[in-house]
C-alpha cells in the first residue's frame, strides 16, 4: 500500500528575523538553515536567536524528534532535528500525523532514497527550489508499522558505518587546522609577530573577474565553467560543470589554472561570499562566471596553500573579510576590497613546510573520502532495496 506524503504529514515552514535587531540574534534557541545539514541529524546550529526573534519573525519552533528538509538550496538533504529547534524560510518541517501509521525514522530513510529525484526537481536559474506540491505528492510504500521500523533499523546500521568514515574525514580536517593555528599562531593577535600585508601585495597581476554568457552560448561539448553552486568544495570538482562555447580570447582572459586561487564574489550567505577554492591540475581549460574572482599568488612571496589554509581560517574570515561583505539578499565582496584584506606572511620555507603537512594529511583524506564514496554507493543501493519491497 502506498499513500501520498500530503496525506500522511503536516508541512510547517519558517523564517528568518530582521537581521538588523540585535535583539533577536545570540540567543539559546537553536535556528537552522541549509548551512547546518551536514549530517542527518540536527544537534546544534551555527545560529541562535531570541524568543523575541521567533515572536518577531515567521520562524516556528519544530519540537525535537522531527523530519525537517530544505526546498530551496541543498535540495535532497534530510534530518531529524535532536532538540527543538527554530527554521528559516528554506526548511520545512514534516510533522506525522499518526505515529501509528508512519515510522518518522522510516519516513527519513524514504526520503534519503529520493534525494535525486527531489534534487531534479528543483527550478530556478541560480537558485534551486522545489514547490510544497512536490513533497506533497511523493508516493510513499506504507508496509505495516513493524515492518517499517524493522527497514529503518537495517538502513541505521548502515549508516552508522556510513557516519564513522565522514567522522573520520571531519576529524581530519580538523587537524589540518590544527596544524596551521600551531604553526602560524593566532592570525588575529599575531603572537609570532609575522609580516602583515594587503592579499594584492602578495598576488601577481590584476585580479579579474569572471565572465557572462548569455544562454544561448551554452552547450554540450564547450569549454566547463564554473558557477557559484560549484564553490561549495575546496577544489573545484571537474566532469560535470556546464559548458559554454568559447573562444581562445576567452579562454585566455577568464581561464583557470593550477596556480590560481578562485574567490566567490558573491553568495547567498555570509559564509559563501568570499569563499576561496582551489583548482585542480587538468590538460583542459576551465572558465569562471562574473560571481567570482581569480588571482594568482606570488609564489616568491606566499604558498598557494597556505594562502588557501589563510583565507578559509574562521578567524580571519571573522575578522578581516567580513568587514567587507556587503548586501542583504545576494552576499558580496568587490574586487577592491578583496585586495586589501590583511595577510600574514611568514618566511617562505615555513609555509613550504605546512604545505608538505598538508600534502600528507590530504593523502589520508583522500584515502578515507574514496571509502565513503563506496559506503555511499552501498547505501545508497540498501536504500532503494528497502523502498521498493526487497529488502
Amino acid at each position: 500500500m502506498s499513500n501520498y506524503l500530503g496525506e500522511l504529514v503536516e508541512i510547517i515552514g519558517g523564517g528568518t528575523p530582521s537581521k538588523s535587531n540585535p535583539e533577536f540574534w545570540s540567543g539559546k534557541i537553536p535556528w537552522a538553515s541549509v548551512k547546518d545539514f551536514k549530517t542527518t541529524e540536527l544537534l546544534s546550529t551555527a545560529d541562535y536567536i531570541t524568543e523575541a526573534g521567533v515572536k518577531g519573525s515567521a520562524t516556528n519552533v519544530i519540537p525535537a524528534g522531527n523530519i525537517i528538509v530544505p526546498t530551496r538550496m541543498a535540495l535532497g538533504k534530510v534530518a531529524v532535528n535532536k532538540v527543538d529547534m527554530a527554521i528559516n524560510q528554506d526548511l520545512k518541517a514534516l510533522i506525522v500525523r499518526d505515529d501509528e501509521v508512519l515510522s518518522k525514522l522510516y519516513l527519513l530513510r524514504f526520503l534519503e532514497s529520493k534525494a535525486k529525484y527531489i534534487e531534479e526537481q528543483g527550478k530556478g536559474a541560480t537558485v534551486k527550489g522545489i514547490t510544497l506540491d512536490v513533497l506533497r505528492g511523493l508516493e510513499i510504500p506504507l508496509p505495516p508499522l513493524p515492518e517499517q521500523k524493522r527497514i529503518a533499523a537495517i538502513l541505521d546500521k548502515a549508516d552508522a558505518i556510513r557516519r564513522k568514515r565522514q567522522q573520520a574525514i571531519q576529524l581530519a580536517d580538523e587537524f589540518l587546522r590544527a596544524v596551521f593555528l600551531d604553526m602560524f599562531g593566532d592570525p588575529v593577535t599575531n603572537p609570532k609577530r609575522w609580516d602583515e600585508t594587503e592579499l594584492l601585495n602578495v598576488s601577481v597581476g590584476k585580479f579579474q573577474n569572471g565572465a557572462y554568457f548569455p544562454k544561448e552560448k551554452y552547450t554540450e561539448d564547450g569549454v566547463e565553467m564554473v558557477h557559484m553552486a560549484n564553490a561549495f568544495y575546496d577544489v573545484i570538482q571537474r566532469g560535470s560543470l556546464k559548458r559554454v562555447d568559447a573562444s581562445k580570447l576567452d579562454i585566455d582572459k577568464y581561464g583557470l589554472s593550477e596556480s590560481d586561487i578562485m574567490i566567490s564574489r558573491r553568495s547567498l550567505t555570509y559564509e559563501g561570499a568570499a569563499k576561496p577554492c582551489l583548482i585542480p591540475k587538468s590538460d583542459e581549460p576551465l572558465l569562471f562566471e562574473s560571481s567570482m574572482i581569480r588571482f594568482t599568488p606570488n609564489v616568491s612571496k606566499v604558498n598557494k596553500r597556505y594562502l588557501f589554509q589563510y583565507l578559509s581560517e574562521p578567524l580571519v574570515k571573522d575578522h578581516f573579510i567580513r568587514k567587507y561583505v556587503t548586501g542583504a539578499t545576494i552576499k558580496g565582496i568587490s574586487q577592491k576590497n578583496l585586495e586589501k584584506v590583511r595577510v600574514l606572511v611568514p618566511p617562505i620555507w615555513i609555509q613550504n613546510e605546512f604545505s608538505k603537512k598538508v600534502n600528507s594529511i590530504e593523502s589520508l583524506i583522500a584515502k578515507l573520502s574514496s571509502q565513503n564514496e563506496l559506503s555511499e554507493v552501498a547505501f545508497k543501493a540498501l536504500s532503494q532495496k528497502a523502498f521498493s519491497g526487497e529488502l
